[in-house]
């Protein structure tokens, strides 16, 4: 249990900062590109729709880390912007990791910016795979409420109980085994040796 509980908050504060960064910057693109006032300041990364999601895969051990912010436009176009600006914070992650591999030390650990940097891109690519899933604020989801057979379902996402399901999702291993094994790894593996490359050819 002792060991359980140590992996946990590790983790937790390995993911910390990341996320705050990206569900921040997230939700201010959507606010920028949709031309919609953000609620509060803290609105990208307060309510349990976020941090539920985030502590559940954590505390579950999931390959797959998840924390989506707070939902500015509901619809297609607001979820393709936020899974864009997922994107784009993955291609973020990946440049600092680089330039972290190149101004490693020869000796000891390598500095927290180098692991948070990683999670940056990690993380950003798991929120950016999530969006295939057919989930409420996810783009596939959004893009199929608007077929005329789905619309039905448009009642169970606004249940006030809804914002179970991500946690419930998050907890269980079905983007492991989804997303995780056939994109997310693969993809992030790929980033993390190109990183390599091109830190060892000084770019």
């Amino acid at each position: 249990m002792d060991g359980w509980i140590e992996i946990v908050t590790r983790q937790l504060i390995l993911y910390s900062l990341p996320v705050l960064i990206s569900l921040t910057f997230v939700t201010l693109g959507e606010s920028r590109i949709n031309r919609v006032a953000v609620p509060h300041p803290f609105f990208a990364i307060t309510g349990r729709a976020v941090w539920l999601p985030l502590i559940a895969s954590i505390a579950f051990h999931r390959g797959m880390i998840v924390a989506p912010g707070g939902i500015l436009t509901p619809g297609v176009k607001g979820a393709a912007i936020r899974c864009a600006m997922h994107l784009l914070l993955t291609l973020a992650g990946l440049l600092v990791y680089t330039l972290s591999l190149s101004h490693m030390a020869p000796t000891g650990l390598p500095p927290l910016h180098h692991w948070w940097a990683k999670v940056l891109m990690f993380f950003n690519l798991c929120m950016a795979a999530l969006h295939l899933l057919p989930l409420p604020g996810q783009l596939a989801g959004e893009w199929l409420l608007t077929s005329p057979y789905c619309k039905r379902m448009l009642p169970l996402f606004e249940h006030r109980y809804s914002w179970l399901i991500m946690p419930l999702v998050a907890a269980s291993p079905l983007p492991d085994l989804l997303l995780g094994g056939t994109i997310v790894f693969p993809v992030y593996e790929s980033l993390c040796s190109h990183a390599m490359h091109w830190s060892q050819q000084g770019l």
